[in-house]
């Protein structure tokens, strides 16, 4: 029962995010607008992280799986990419680069956010 109610709680936002991206006056993808709605509730703790574990830690154990059906689709799409195999292999090498790129900044901000409020911890007199 406990992973059904945190499937409920993750296609929940799914829906949220659709019904959010049909109402909006331009294109954006309802599965980034369900992620950052759950990314904020889990940030304001409307929702515990404990609450969507499980549910979690199982989507993301079985991912590989989740893209079966888009090489399938790339598969059938052979004959149209045909003449654009190389086009296709520089954008997936750009965007690599540039996923790494995003990655290492991220990760660089969030460590020197959490030491400035490590050493303030430190400086407070309590």
């Amino acid at each position: 029962m406990k992973i059904i109610k945190q499937l409920c709680l993750i296609f929940g936002m799914c829906l949220v995010g659709v019904a959010i991206s049909s109402v909006l006056p331009f294109t954006f993808p309802s599965s980034l607008i369900s992620m950052l709605l759950l990314l904020l509730l889990l940030i304001t703790k409307c929702i515990k992280p404990a609450s969507i574990k499980e549910t979690s830690e199982f989507l993301l154990s079985s991912m590989a799986f989740f893209f079966v059906p888009s090489g399938v689709a790339i598969i059938e799409q052979y004959s149209f990419l045909k003449g654009k195999i190389a086009v296709l292999i520089l954008i997936c090498i750009v965007t690599t680069i540039l996923t790494f790129l995003t990655t290492t900044f991220t990760v660089t901000m969030i460590i020197k956010y959490m030491n400035k409020g490590a050493k303030s911890n430190e400086l407070d007199p309590k």
